[in-house]
């Protein structure tokens, strides 16, 4: 019967899609125009999704009518239901695909539609991955509409070359016809066959050169049974849902959605907005015919997909060696796509956290200096020997220059400083004493071409003034006692990093 499945919609999409071509492109309904699209280019319809609706329909129809068909009452409302809520969502697509509806209004109806599929039973309620399971208790509702929408979309965006997500979708299906068959969830293996049919007869007339293309109709459809079946396909028990498995199915599609996502939000465009930096794209961009980044998708997404069978059905050992091994070859092939695509973006992004990161231990390191030195001024024998210690312990402080002096004083002049960081020193007075009109002052110089350099000499010369101040409102210091080695007392620090300034 899934054979007979197969094929009926197999035909059914090879009959029915060169009608809706003529059909479409006698009235001229194309569907509107893409951003990007080149103007000059021959007109495509994009209208689809209803030869791939359709034929998926007729499939199943036919099936419920076949004499030897034994099903269930929940088998029969599974179809019915998943039916009902994929032509909800196939028509808001044609209509985004006729007027170019909004991003909220579709984000709507696409929530709208995971709520139908919630109402007649599709609900993820437990996860397991390997041996642990967890039961997401009152999140039900939320993770299914996020699951839902969230393939949906990724569905939406990957469709951008002739043939892609039609392929990528027939992938996806045939992974999960075989995980579904054999934990024997036949219900969703008969869907799979029906809309695997569909798209196999499609991709006919959608691959390079395409003669119609899926549309936001055919995408949003597509999305919405594989998001469906994916999970519903991969339920072990009752209600467990091996998640790893449509993950792992749809892992080329949400890893796209993705880094859409984090793109857009890097270069401070919308989240929901267009642009040419797709994975598809950018392998245009690098040199790929056509066809063959179209192949490479395929096979990415194929590679992915078995890895996602192995992990539900391989002995312990193999799925955690799988596991291990399919993590690690996909950060080195993301790594590897991010510099070779020309993701800038993430190049850029990852530059500056990773020397953010230093640049804020390095704060905290000389944050942490200041408050040693201030410990051995407080000790301090003499203004000579206080001046020592600031001035032995600039350097280590981050500091170019550090002395305590009249504020009229024209010691620790700019052209005292080195010349190469001369011109762009900032200089910080800080008055140690009051009542004066020419204050005692804690003059500082620093190299702070940024906001976290001058936020840290800021802090270092509150804690140093600090220290200075109340040795000077102290009592005054006690004659220093000659030492019998003749050298005078310690005023070096050092440094948190083990490192300290030259004597």
């Amino acid at each position: 019967m899934i054979l007979s499945v197969f094929a009926i919609a197999a035909v059914a999409a090879l009959l029915v899609t060169p009608a809706v071509v003529r059909v479409v492109t006698a009235h001229g309904v194309y569907g509107h125009v893409r951003p990007g699209a080149d103007p000059a280019a021959p007109r495509v319809p994009r209208l689809g999704g209803i030869a791939v609706c359709l034929a998926t329909t007729a499939a199943l129809g036919a099936a419920v009518l076949m004499p030897d068909r034994a099903a269930g009452a929940s088998e029969n409302a599974f179809l019915a239901g998943t039916l009902l809520a994929g032509w909800l969502i196939f028509a808001a697509g044609l209509l985004d695909d006729l007027y170019d509806l909004s991003p909220v209004t579709k984000l709507l109806a696409q929530c709208l539609a995971a709520l139908v599929a919630y109402g007649v039973g599709f609900r993820i309620e437990q996860v397991s991955f390997g041996g642990i399971s967890v039961q997401v208790g009152v999140l039900s509702l939320l993770l299914t509409v996020l699951w839902i929408v969230g393939v949906v979309n990724a569905f939406n965006l990957i469709d951008g070359l002739d043939g892609l997500a039609t392929g990528i979708g027939l992938v996806a299906l045939g992974s999960t016809f075989v995980v579904a068959w054999m934990l024997g969830n036949t219900e969703v293996a008969l869907v799979c066959a029906a809309l695997g049919g569909a798209l196999l007869g499609f991709l006919r007339y959608n691959f390079r050169p395409a003669r119609i293309f899926l549309g936001d109709s055919g995408s949003q459809f597509v999305g919405f049974m594989v998001a469906v079946l994916s999970v519903h396909g991969s339920t072990k028990s009752a209600t467990a849902v091996l998640a790893a498995v449509p993950l792992l199915i749809l892992a080329l599609p949400l890893l796209d959605t993705l880094l859409s996502i984090l793109r857009r939000w890097l270069r401070g465009k919308p989240v929901f907005g267009a642009d040419e930096r797709h994975l598809h794209h950018r392998l245009l961009a690098v040199g790929l015919t056509h066809v063959r980044a179209v192949v490479l998708l395929y096979v990415l997404a194929a590679g992915m997909a078995v890895l996602g069978v192995v992990l539900a059905f391989g002995p312990a050992r193999m799925v955690t060696v799988s596991a291990l091994a399919g993590a690690g070859v996909s950060v080195a092939l993301l790594l590897f796509a991010i510099k070779r695509l020309g993701y800038h973006e993430f190049v850029e992004a990852g530059s500056v956290v990773t020397s953010g990161m230093r640049r804020v231990r390095q704060s905290i390191r000389d944050q942490i200096h200041a408050r040693d030195v201030a410990q051995v001024l407080a000790r301090a024998e003499s203004m000579v020997h206080l001046q020592a210690i600031l001035h032995d312990n600039a350097g280590a402080l981050g500091l170019l220059y550090a002395t305590v002096c009249r504020e009229s004083s024209p010691e620790g002049r700019r052209a005292e400083l080195p010349a190469d960081v001369a011109a762009r020193a900032w200089k910080l007075d800080w008055p140690v004493d009051a009542g004066s009109a020419d204050p005692c002052v804690l003059r500082l110089w620093a190299d702070a071409p940024d906001d976290l350099g001058m936020l840290t000499a800021d802090r270092t010369a509150r804690i140093l003034a600090t220290a200075v101040r109340e040795w000077m409102a102290g009592p005054p210091p006690a004659p220093p006692r000659p030492r019998p080695d003749g050298h005078r007392p310690p005023h070096v620090v050092p440094s948190p990093s083990g490192a300290s300034a030259a004597a």
